[in-house]
């Protein structure tokens, strides 16, 4: 199995500082693995409101070694947490679906979290059968995060 690209996303509000959303994106994407560029949106929310999204996107060796690298910066909870919701957070696709809390990515800590979250996507090729190879794939990571 390989890691073919990640793409790290985040919707900022009216009532949310542009700034620090891309600082906290920023230090999830360690400007020491590789210079990531943020492609920014601007929409329109259903009251009229205008609505950003953030949109970081990786291939190849930069994805492998970001994921790595937000792996490991994951408690070792939630590294259990995903292994065990694989079927809800792993696709018909072969991406796995994680969300951080943006709040605690603003304090370079990263945390799983559902709500008010910083979506991460990883396309992974060669999954055959996703519970098992997925799993295994995580847990190798755990025990040597080096995946270039």
């Amino acid at each position: 199995m390989q890691i073919v690209s990640a793409q790290v996303s985040a919707i900022v509000h009216a009532t949310e500082d542009l700034g620090k959303v891309m600082i906290a994106l920023n230090r999830i994407c360690s400007q020491d693995l590789f210079q990531p560029s943020i492609e920014k949106k601007v929409l329109k929310g259903h009251f009229g409101n205008e609505i950003k999204t953030l949109t970081l996107s990786m291939r190849g060796r930069s994805a492998a070694s970001f994921f790595a690298d937000l792996w490991s910066r994951l408690s070792r909870i939630d590294r259990e947490t995903v292994v065990d919701e694989l079927g809800n957070r792993f696709d018909k696709d072969d991406r796995l679906h994680l969300r951080l809390d943006k709040q605690e990515c603003f304090r370079d800590i990263v945390r799983i979290k559902d709500q008010d979250a910083i979506k991460v996507q990883i396309s992974i090729r060669d999954v055959l059968d996703p519970t098992k190879d997925i799993r295994v794939f995580l847990e190798s990571i755990t025990e040597s995060p080096a995946l270039t």
